[in-house]
């Protein structure tokens, strides 16, 4: 799979070294493994669509990642942890899933004066949501606009 795109982030590679560990790969498996789902025999050669492939794969083998696990649980006052975790979804959306949550912070501090998502009042966490929403949206709006127009029939 690995093309003309840019290659993994650090960050993505280290995911997959930790899950890679976590399932206790020798380094001949490991290797299958990227070669039948992403088309490479190293980590920082796959795109990607070849890292989410290899992703999903470990998954069904049983990796979890404990990296977005920080669940603040039902705290009177506080953004429920539904609203926490869709907005570290919608977060992740934006950020090409290289946003943390102490990125989400630095943002969330600029423009609702909250200084990490652990402290966002219930009443902020709804327009953090469709703010989010919104950046998404305008963030898909140029790639979906730069297309070319299908040709019209005359």
């Amino acid at each position: 799979m690995m093309g003309d795109t840019m290659s993994l982030s650090q960050k993505k590679v280290a995911i997959i070294h930790v899950a890679k560990k976590q399932l206790a790969l020798e380094d001949e498996g490991y290797r299958a493994v990227l070669q039948h789902c992403g088309g490479v025999t190293s980590a920082a050669d796959l795109d990607d669509a070849g890292f989410q492939a290899v992703m999903t794969y470990f998954e069904r083998c049983g990796f979890q990642s404990t990296s977005k696990k920080a669940n603040f649980g039902n705290r009177p006052g506080m953004a429920s942890p539904g609203q926490v975790a869709m907005i570290r979804r919608l977060w992740g959306q934006f950020t090409a899933g290289e946003g943390t949550d102490a990125t989400l912070g630095k943002w969330l501090n600029r423009q609702f004066k909250v200084s990490a998502i652990r402290f966002l009042p219930v009443d902020k966490a709804p327009k953090v949501i469709t703010a989010l929403k919104a950046m998404v949206e305008k963030k898909a709006a140029p790639a979906a606009s730069s297309e070319p127009a299908a040709p019209t029939a005359a």
